[in-house]
């Protein structure tokens, strides 16, 4: 049904590289990851080097996408006989690409849940003829919370954006439903005293889980999918920094970031004998852990630490980057700063991550009280 995809290239800039495949008969060129929605562009390389990587990415990423039931051909047609048929595709294409799986999860949760709770009548009509009370409907089985409706809602719109955007639907219908404030959670952080005990902690029981969180800390990055995947061709200049290409981090782009001396420290001894720069940093092989491995560690090391009296209810693997988050505002008081730091799209995002965490409006508040 198809071919291996092949690579394309020169060793000169100024030429266009690719990949090739068949695919039932029919050869196709691709020179980026747009169709997969990913931002691989081998094309926009600075170095020969670093084109033959993104070559190599986007040859894997084809590889993985077609053997998962992925195809070119549906990907360009615009036009469904069904809503079902539509919501299919879609779901399909979102599955081959290189999302989270946490975020697949949801979306083939949502997608059975909406087919299972429409009749077979409207499935098997065109989109455009759904109504706003077919999903009005839907959303009302979700009521038990906000912020269970709200993710419902956030995740079922992933499907009629696409729709919308392929000229199946008008307009996105969920776009029309009320919306739902959710309660902010505070994620608490650590003090300093309680920072230097977690860490203490993990260090004589968990090594690869205190590394872990010293990157999250120290280095702003997430830990289940950035740290967990880091390998010894992430790090340059004596592991003073870390490159992570588009693929490689939530934001998408291309992000270099620092790295602090006492994790370079660290980084030094446990890599020492390690040649390959494909080893990943923690199993020291080139297969990393699982996804859920940090987890895993982070709820045993949990119960240990809060029966210890070490740790509190609400503070988790995440308070690390929280903590250093909150440790840069009071520092600095520049949230483009912060923004830069955290790898976050817009000031937007930076701004609502602090309120998060019950901090940017806490200072200026106190220095403008009235006097007596």
């Amino acid at each position: 049904m198809f071919t291996e995809p092949k690579i394309v290239t020169s060793d000169d800039l100024n030429t266009r590289s690719y990949i090739t495949f068949y695919y039932d008969e029919v050869r196709y060129r691709e020179y980026n990851g747009k169709k997969l929605n990913l931002d691989i562009s081998p094309n926009y390389a600075k170095t020969v080097k670093e084109k033959n990587r993104l070559l190599l990415n986007l040859q894997h990423e084809f590889t993985k996408a077609l053997n998962s039931g992925w195809s070119p051909v549906k990907v360009k047609a615009l036009k469904f006989t069904s809503l079902k048929d539509g919501l299919n595709q879609i779901l399909i294409n979102k599955l081959a690409s290189d999302y989270s799986k946490t975020y697949k999860r949801d979306l083939e949760k949502v997608y059975n849940q909406f087919i299972a709770h429409l009749p077979t009548s409207i499935l098997n009509q065109a989109p455009k003829y759904l109504t706003y009370s077919d999903v009005e409907g839907f959303f009302n089985q979700f009521r038990s919370s906000n912020r269970h409706y709200m993710n419902k809602r956030t995740t079922l719109s992933v499907f009629f954006s696409e729709m919308q955007r392929k000229e199946l639907i008008s307009a996105n219908l969920i776009a029309r439903t009320p919306r739902a404030k959710a309660k902010a959670v505070l994620h608490e952080t650590f003090t300093n005293d309680e920072l230097k005990q977690v860490l203490g902690y993990l260090e004589s029981h968990y090594p690869n889980l205190h590394l872990c969180c010293l990157i999250t800390y120290g280095c702003f990055l997430r830990p289940h999918r950035e740290v967990r995947s880091l390998n010894l061709n992430h790090f340059r200049n004596d592991y003073a920094e870390i490159h992570l290409s588009g693929y490689e981090n939530k934001s998408g782009k291309i992000r270099k970031v620092f790295v602090p001396e006492y994790i370079r420290v660290i980084l030094r001894i446990r890599l020492q004998n390690v040649e390959d720069g494909k080893a990943n940093i923690f199993t020291l092989t080139e297969q990393p852990f699982n996804d859920d491995y940090f987890k895993t560690q982070w709820s045993r090391a949990k119960a240990e630490m809060t029966k210890a009296g070490i740790i509190k209810p609400l503070q988790t693997i995440y308070s690390f980057r929280h903590t250093a988050a909150v440790n840069v505002y009071r520092k600095t008081k520049d949230l483009h700063i912060l923004r830069q730091l955290l790898g976050h799209s817009d000031m937007i995002v930076t701004l609502n991550y602090l309120r998060g965490l019950g901090e940017s409006d806490n200072d200026h508040l106190r220095d403008v009280m009235p006097e007596l």
